[in-house]
């Protein structure tokens, strides 16, 4: 992957050197972005040098190897809790978001009040409060620093020993109240932003993808998918680009120094879906799409939807299945015990709908062969349970009041 810098500062000077070379003020951008990255990629290898990798850096796990841990979780959670935290003004003073866990075992946490940083006991060691703008995306850990997004269009490090701030730059007037997830990798930071209409969803969403230099916050580029992204879920691809899907489900691959489009493909014109892509280890990239149009309380318990298989080199769509309900969720890929190579777990619910259930449904991903279904719990309520408590004090701490998750 280092290689690849030399080349792209070397396709600068050609091409401002060149017969027929583009203005000269457009020659000094070229430049500059060119040496803005080379500065990224020193200081982040000098960082790196000091830290080492980090347990699970994002809320999706760690490249290459996303949703997959290599340590065995417990079958009962409640008789396993080591430690529990609340919000000292209350249990359900903030919403949670995100966490991510560094070669120390210490977690980070983002909520909508801010950002956490707690060891391995739950003795909370740093706070970051940033309200009145509201932290919804998950964290990210990468060279000593902390990465999070805010809904006032600021990205923002912070230094991961002290939850002091060490650079905050605004790419947009608003980042959108979805879910979304930071990454970085290779002095790249990467976040969507641009909240407003147009867009399927009725309140807005993000228009933008951004990439900044991550050990200063420069901006780097800008890219603008076909139609906007929902809960923003960039996964890193060996050779210098990164994959993620907008809100219909259309797939994109995108180069991770510049911002060029490498392909695109697939997407259900005219939805929305709350879910997000997975990347398995076998070179394909999932997406996931909901074939009802909006509006959101037109969408039924038992709407299909599409999870498709592309092919990350060129795009090529390898299979697609429908699902029985809405697949409101990001699929993980991995081994799942019984079964030979490759599954895909889906989980697949409508919000907001009293009385439907939410469902897993696990795939060979490789052709998309439906090999088991687990039925959940019909929801008795509209909200699912935490999101429903706390709504009026959430309200006037000026937080969002509620979450809407699946079930």
């Amino acid at each position: 992957m280092m290689k690849a810098l030399p080349s792209a500062l070397l396709a600068v000077t050609l091409q401002c050197s060149a017969s027929g070379a583009p203005p000269a003020e457009e020659c000094q951008d070229a430049e500059r972005a060119g040496f803005s990255m080379l500065q990224a990629h020193l200081v982040s290898r000098d960082r790196h040098l000091a830290s080492g990798p980090y347990h699970w850096a994002s809320g999706r796990g760690n490249f290459p190897n996303y949703t997959v841990s290599t340590t065995s979780g417990p079958f009962n959670l409640s008789d396993s809790l080591a430690w529990e935290w609340h919000h000292p003004l209350g249990r359900f003073a903030t919403l949670t978001y995100g966490t991510a866990i560094d070669d120390d075992s210490n977690i980070y946490l983002s909520a909508a009040d801010g950002v956490r940083k707690f060891d391995s006991s739950g003795t909370l060691l740093w706070e970051f409060p940033t309200l009145p703008k509201e932290v919804m995306n998950a964290p990210f850990l990468y060279d000593g620093m902390v990465y999070a997004s805010d809904t006032h269009g600021f990205v923002f490090a912070l230094d991961m020993q002290t939850g002091k701030q060490v650079w905050n730059t605004q790419i947009a007037d608003k980042t959108g109240q979805d879910n979304g997830f930071n990454m970085v990798h290779d002095g790249v930071a990467l976040a969507a932003c641009d909240w407003r209409l147009p867009t399927n969803f009725d309140s807005g969403a993000n228009q933008k993808v951004k990439g900044l230099n991550a050990s200063t916050g420069e901006e780097l580029w800008s890219f603008e998918p076909d139609v906007p992204v929902w809960n923003f879920l960039p996964l890193l691809v060996e050779g210098g680009s990164f994959v993620f899907q907008d809100m219909t489900g259309k797939a994109y691959r995108v180069l991770l120094k510049t911002g060029e489009l490498v392909w695109k493909a697939g997407g259900v014109e005219s939805t929305w879906t709350d879910g997000g892509a997975a990347l398995g280890p076998n070179g394909l990239v999932y997406t996931v799409a909901n074939n009802h149009p909006m509006p959101l309380n037109w969408i039924p318990e038992h709407a299909p939807g599409t999870l498709s298989a592309f092919n990350v080199s060129d795009g090529r769509l390898v299979w697609k299945i429908t699902t029985p309900r809405p697949p409101n969720s990001a699929p993980a890929v991995g081994y799942v015990k019984n079964f030979p190579g490759l599954s895909i777990v889906m989980p697949v619910c409508q919000q907001i709908r009293i009385g439907a259930t939410c469902d897993v449904e696990v795939y060979d991903a490789e052709t998309g062969g439906l090999r088991w279904t687990f039925h959940g719990p019909m929801q008795t309520g509209l909200l699912q349970a935490g999101d429903a408590e706390g709504i009026a004090f959430r309200s006037k701490r000026g937080i969002r009041p509620y979450c809407m998750p699946l079930g």
